[in-house]
């Protein structure tokens, strides 16, 4: 994708996801999450404008899933513990429904993605939910 092509791309999302409530910050160590509560988003702008491009879809598909009820509650809040294996394979679920659902807001917005660098960022981020998961 060519760079302002990208830009314009990071905008319109960014301004669906105002327009949902959300506040869009990117900040130099941002952490490339949602919070659901506060309805901030914020994503890290240290890395190329295409991976926070898809990092911001990403979590524009947590928005989706908030907005529908289908977020995990969980009862406890010490998902590192060895017992809570089960609510980290859910939050794994998750993170994979949350990049289905941003890949298929960008088709709907009508924004360019490539799918080749879509993919490669969706399974680099998985594959550290799926290592976190399996910490015993």
């Amino acid at each position: 994708m060519e760079r302002s092509e990208v830009k314009s791309a990071i905008e319109c999302l960014a301004s669906w996801a105002v327009d949902k409530g959300y506040h869009v910050s990117f900040e130099k160590k941002g952490e490339d999450s949602i919070c659901h509560i506060s309805k901030q988003i914020e994503i890290n702008n240290s890395m190329p404008n295409e991976i926070q491009f898809y990092r911001l879809l990403h979590e524009c598909g947590h928005a989706l899933i908030f907005e529908n009820g289908g977020s995990i509650e969980f009862k406890s809040k010490d998902l590192d513990s060895p017992d809570n294996s089960d609510k980290r394979t859910y939050i794994v679920i998750e993170e994979i429904e949350a990049w289905k659902r941003g890949l298929t807001l960008a088709k709907r917005l009508k924004l360019p993605v490539d799918d080749k660098k879509w993919e490669a960022a969706m399974i680099s981020a998985i594959k550290k939910y799926i290592k976190w998961a399996a910490k015993v």
